[in-house]
């Protein structure tokens, strides 16, 4: 999309994001979600069928039980949070997990196909724990091996750095050396093979404590959110994403400024409206007055 002016309408008319969220069980996607979302509260079934707002019922995502295939893919999910996002979730492609991986290739083309920005998927975020004695599945071997639409764009977020230090952990050894010892061997089983696919991921990144509510979990929230937008190659996408996102007001500001040279030919009214459309969260929220800022 280069045209500035046509991304800023197609953003008006569209208000939902929408992710698949794909991980093994255990692989901690429940909690990211809910930091991303920022929020305790379980996620709403959201029914494309009704109006904003109304659900059916609080989910749970069944991470840890053996409750597989439960959920459907294509049932999207919202947090009250923050309602911009839509997530569907796919369990990881594990041993005779041959149909979850069918049915993710399934889901992402159908959704490529759609003709609607509103029902297309934007985004894939891959969630891998490190578990050194299972780095890498046949299944997910073959999943970024095959060709998949080239538009939904790939963040593979290895989750639990911290666990993957208890599984290498020498009491012998320093904490800074075994935490060097956990990166190297995070960098040889994950990072590099993950790149040497035929289909790499985007971006990647890594999580650590999570689970600690006096940690640096937004952090590490805000740093997703970057890598995120940073993936997308449409403007009118981008926008999209960023003005929905809550966490990084910096990538607000950071995209705002990056693009405001393109309404540089625009009324003056027309570029206010064009910043403020980065900040829409927080526009709703504290009603900003962006052209002040101007």
């Amino acid at each position: 999309m280069s045209n500035i002016s046509d991304a800023f309408e197609i953003r008006q008319k569209y208000k939902h994001f929408r992710i698949l969220v794909i991980g093994r069980a255990n692989a901690g996607k429940t909690t990211l979600l809910k930091r991303v979302c920022n929020t305790t509260e379980e996620p709403s079934i959201y029914d494309e069928g009704k109006d904003e707002g109304k659900d059916e019922g609080k989910i749970n995502l069944l991470e840890g039980t053996d409750k597989r295939g439960v959920h459907d893919i294509r049932r999207a999910f919202t947090f009250a949070s923050n309602p911009g996002f839509l997530f569907h979730d796919s369990a990881g492609f594990e041993a005779g997990g041959e149909k979850e991986l069918k049915d993710v290739q399934a889901f992402i083309a159908e959704r490529a196909k759609a003709n609607e920005v509103e029902d297309q998927l934007h985004a894939i975020w891959f969630c891998f724990e490190p578990n050194i004695s299972r780095p890498l599945l046949p299944l997910e071997d073959q999943f970024f091996n095959e060709e998949r639409p080239q538009n939904v764009p790939l963040v593979a977020i290895i989750t639990k750095f911290d666990d993957l230090i208890t599984q290498v952990y020498d009491f012998d050894k320093s904490e800074d050396e075994n935490r060097q010892i956990a990166e190297h061997e995070l960098e040889t089983k994950f990072k590099k093979p993950l790149y040497e696919y035929r289909f790499p991921p985007e971006a990647h990144m890594c999580t650590e404590d999570l689970n600690d509510d006096n940690g640096s979990h937004q952090d590490q929230v805000k740093e997703l959110m970057m890598k995120t937008a940073d993936s997308l190659d449409d403007l009118a996408l981008k926008l999209l994403f960023v003005s929905v996102q809550q966490n990084n007001l910096e990538l607000s500001i950071k995209s705002a400024v990056e693009y405001i040279h393109y309404s540089s030919g625009l009324s003056k009214d027309s570029q206010v409206r064009n910043a403020i459309s980065w900040f829409s969260h927080a526009c709703k929220k504290d009603h900003v007055r962006i052209s002040h800022v101007l």
